[in-house]
């Protein structure tokens, strides 16, 4: 397991990144149920890392990043994906890892090759990056603090936790079954 994310019905949606990459394509996503059912959802991926659902719990986007991008996986009322496609595409020696979003919607990646956190509206268009003052390598991104304004962002080479006020609040994720504790 390299990532997770909770939904509010106790679903667990976690990533098998492997050692997987453009050359083998071979990444996984999965959904554990609070039953003890495992779904795999998606298992042609170039190295997926983070991941994160929409408000509305109907898009699951998952970071690939060593194809540089995130993937919008449509979730089914059935609980199966359909009609995956590319929702955001980077550049630069790595792509997205960790994801979250805002109570808007808008997607913010963090991006390990530039040591940036992008800002996305529902077009996948940048509407705000944020540049570490730390180091490059931006890996993962939380909100929390009064009202979750808070943006708290790991940079790993330095060790660093970088915080950065924002005007729209994080998503309060739900919280994670005793179940999987």
């Amino acid at each position: 397991m390299n990532d997770l994310t909770p939904d509010s019905q106790g679903n667990l949606y976690f990533t098998d990144q492997g050692q997987t990459g453009l050359h083998d394509p071979t990444g996984r996503v999965y959904r554990l149920g609070q039953d003890g059912r495992l779904d795999l959802l998606l298992d042609n991926c170039p190295s997926p890392n983070g991941l994160v659902l929409s408000p509305d719990e109907k898009v699951l986007y998952v970071a690939m990043t060593r194809g540089n991008c995130v993937w919008r996986v449509p979730l089914q009322p059935d609980g199966s994906v359909s009609k995956v496609g590319q929702f955001f595409t980077s550049f630069g020696p790595s792509g997205p890892d960790g994801l979250t979003v805002n109570q808007h919607g808008e997607l913010l990646i963090a991006n390990p090759g530039l040591g940036r956190v992008w800002l996305l509206n529902e077009l996948a268009e940048p509407i705000e990056i944020l540049l570490s003052p730390a180091g490059r390598s931006t890996t993962n991104l939380c909100f929390g603090g009064e009202g979750f304004r808070q943006l708290f962002v790991t940079e790993s080479v330095s060790g660093a936790i970088l915080t950065c006020p924002m005007r729209t609040p994080g998503r309060q994720l739900p919280s994670l079954s005793t179940a999987f504790l």
